[in-house]
């Protein structure tokens, strides 16, 4: 996510609303999504099935039935990140050699 200050354009995790510093590790999805390394390791641990059809803030597919795992943070549920995806952005932030975390797999079923 990003939005538009005087100052220029603010990159913006869609998870938690945090600003980036420039410094937080943090990746892009689709159509400018944004998840800080923070916001995945909690994806990681909490991703859980839900009741209805939902749409992946990352990778934008659509229609997603509710028994694939996602993470939708309780404070911004419209955010919602599919299984897929945290494990494609897990595994990015451990290619990652100016990443200070590494991924072990865990959190996969």
């Amino acid at each position: 996510m990003q939005r538009e200050e005087p100052e220029g354009i603010i990159i913006v995790c869609d998870f938690c609303r945090r600003d980036w510093d420039g410094q937080s590790p943090m990746i892009e999805g689709h159509h400018g999504s944004i998840i800080c390394l923070d916001c995945l390791k909690l994806a990681l641990a909490q991703q859980k099935e839900g009741a209805d059809k939902y749409k992946c803030t990352m990778c934008l597919r659509f229609n997603m039935p509710p028994t694939l795992k996602r993470y939708a943070p309780a404070d911004h549920p419209d955010s919602i990140i599919c299984h897929e995806c945290i494990v494609q952005a897990a595994k990015a932030f451990s290619r990652n050699p100016d990443v200070p975390w590494q991924w072990d797999g865990a959190g996969i079923t």
